[in-house]
């Protein structure tokens, strides 16, 4: 069962006078997604205005509109409910469930890795809600809070940063038993300035962890730790990494054809856990390194993890592998880029034998750095033995030639796909990837 079931409900969270017993079956902000009986909450975005579709909203089956026009702020119509700030709403009806809630509250953030160890958290720990898709800014989170089931034992929420303060409003509504970083990259330069600000801003979670919680941060730098490290002295910090400084470290790892073998070692437990997982990178070794973190502060039968991250339950939620033009292996990580993604992707990519091809769009929201964080790539991707790289966008040019001779630059759509139908044999391995503004889905279906 979930929180909100009528408008009985919706009057306690909002702490406002509606009228009674109007059936809620599910929540939506969009009205291509309304369903009979809805609750539609009118957001105001950057190009859109939610309270413009109210009445499109309500033909379709909503049984009640959140709204925030002052144009419904005298209606009479009983279904349509007016508050000052619908964003604020939703805040506040957030907030109300995670004060009943009785669970463990485990709240994600990080430059990379997030959804990925949001799943492998929702998989592995049992009776868990978690982020819906990838919802984790200031209107997605409360959404995901919202459509929690109030009998789970856990809820596991990815939290996303553009901005200094971001993190930090998410994280105090939520106010975690454990918080979890999982790393600090280049992502979102254009506000944060420099790592330093992606610093300061994904270390705003640590402020909010219950007393006597638990903040699980990776180990790969001294003076982040040390920074992490002086901001609380009331909660439990445990690390992870790829080295036996970390409080869990991978061990006797294996690569194979179905995904990857290693062991968990820690001085905090008394046997190794051997993992086996079709998930595959040393980025989503970390992944399972930071969940394993979770399960040893939550719940101590760790063996349970193991079996749960065994049971091939858990997939790719980035890089999806499928066959191909002319029988090659398509590797899909089209979702989003930053830099640091980027090379974790083509550190994915280098471990296969066959001729390895990188597809690559521009990686947005870099700032002033943006040339030099895209030549990086180009030379990164060069480094590991890449053997051809295709860009495409305004960007990707910079990574293309500092790749060199096999790396080819396109800024048609059209002359991409063409090369890719082209060229692509049963020999070739292509990795797919991009920032979500440059779609670069499109070209799969060539």
């Amino acid at each position: 069962m979930k929180y909100i079931n009528n408008s009985n409900d919706l009057s306690v969270y909002l702490d406002l006078k509606i009228a009674k017993d109007i059936p809620i079956k599910n929540i939506s902000i969009d009205t291509r997604t309304i369903k009979k009986e809805s609750l539609f909450i009118a957001v105001k975005g950057a190009r859109f205005d939610g309270n413009n579709f109210v009445g499109e909203a309500l033909s379709k089956g909503a049984s009640i509109a959140l709204v925030d026009n002052k144009r419904f702020l005298k209606t009479r119509k009983k279904n349509i409910i007016y508050v000052a700030n619908t964003i604020t709403a939703l805040k506040k009806i957030a907030k109300n469930i995670i004060k009943k809630y009785k669970g463990n509250v485990i709240a994600i953030t990080g430059s990379n890795g997030k959804t990925s160890t949001t799943n492998i958290l929702a998989n592995s720990l049992s009776n868990t809600s978690k982020t819906i898709g990838n919802f984790n800014n200031e209107i997605g989170m409360p959404l995901s809070i919202i459509n929690t089931s109030s009998k789970s034992k856990n809820i596991v929420l990815e939290i996303g940063a553009s901005k200094i303060g971001d993190i930090n409003y998410l994280s105090k509504i939520l106010k975690p038993i454990v918080g979890v970083i999982t790393n600090i990259g280049s992502s979102h330069l254009e506000t944060l300035k420099n790592i330093n600000g992606v610093l300061t801003v994904k270390s705003e979670i640590v402020h909010n962890i219950k007393k006597n919680g638990y903040l699980i941060v990776p180990n790969e730098n001294k003076n982040h730790l040390s920074h992490w490290r002086l901001i609380r002295n009331d909660i439990n910090i445990y690390t992870f990494g790829m080295t036996k400084s970390a409080d869990f470290f991978a061990s006797d790892i294996r690569y194979k054809k179905d995904g990857m073998h290693f062991k968990v070692l820690s001085k905090l437990i008394d046997k190794d856990i051997q993992i086996k997982t079709s998930l595959e990178g040393e980025h989503n070794i970390k992944n399972i390194l930071s969940s394993f973190a979770v399960h040893y502060c939550l719940d101590k039968n760790l063996d349970t993890f193991a079996s749960r991250i065994n049971s091939k339950r858990i997939k790719n939620v980035r890089q999806i592998k499928s066959k191909w033009l002319n029988g090659s292996l398509l590797i899909n990580d089209t979702y989003n880029a930053n830099p640091d993604s980027s090379k974790k992707s083509i550190d994915l990519l280098s471990k296969y034998k066959k001729n390895t091809v990188l597809v690559i769009g521009d990686m947005f929201e870099l700032g002033k750095f943006k040339k030099k964080l895209h030549r990086e790539v180009g030379e990164y991707a060069k480094a590991k033995g890449i053997n051809v790289v295709l860009g495409y966008g305004e960007l990707a040019k910079e990574i293309t030639e500092a790749f060199g001779r096999k790396g080819i630059f396109f800024n048609n759509e059209d002359l991409l796909k063409s090369y890719l139908k082209k060229n692509i044999t049963s020999k070739d391995v292509i990795l797919i990837k991009g920032s979500r503004g440059m779609k670069m889905e499109r070209f799969i279906n060539v």
